[in-house]
């Protein structure tokens, strides 16, 4: 099984703010920010606090191929926003999970003033709960995810999700 009680009572840290975002009636505004920085050609530096990342594109975009490019950790943000809510409420309902893995998948329109048109996420997950409590833990966590909201609102959402080698629709 996966450890999801890394740090001790993180389950209960889980639980609570669960229960304190659910019980928000008001909007609260939330912020994320990232610092970043031009370091040479298309590479950048970012950080978030005491974490920092690079950013950059591959030669034949002018890029020195040191990072990701940036697209690539817009999909990977949106992605694991989303496993990260599955992950809680796992944690919160008591699911246990033997693995649960993601491949993420935006398609987009390259041409000037395009944009993603879908993304796709094959959440794959081995656990010996019960095909409604997973399919309950992927609904919620739609709900649940400020990415998967954001992006519902404009571009094409689509989640396949396997468990234990069998798909669900959800």
């Amino acid at each position: 099984m996966i450890s999801l009680r890394t740090y001790p009572d993180s389950d209960a840290f889980v639980r609570r703010e669960d229960s304190a975002r659910r019980s928000l009636r008001d909007s609260k505004i939330g912020t994320q920010r990232i610092d970043i920085e031009l370091v040479e050609q298309l590479r950048f530096q970012a950080s978030f606090g005491r974490f920092s990342f690079t950013i950059d594109e591959p030669p034949e975009r002018g890029g020195t191929d040191q990072g990701l490019p940036p697209l690539a950790y817009f999909v990977a943000g949106a992605a694991s926003c989303l496993m990260t809510q599955y992950a809680k409420l796992a944690i919160a309902k008591s699911v246990p999970l033997a693995s649960m893995k993601a491949v993420a998948r935006g398609h987009f329109d390259r041409r000037m003033g395009g944009a993603f048109t879908d993304m796709i996420y094959d959440i794959t997950i081995e656990s010996p709960a019960t095909e409604d409590a997973i399919k309950g833990i992927a609904r919620e966590a739609e709900s649940m995810c400020y990415a998967h909201n954001t992006l519902r609102k404009t571009v094409h959402m689509q989640t396949i999700l396997t468990l234990n080698g069998k798909r669900l629709d959800f």
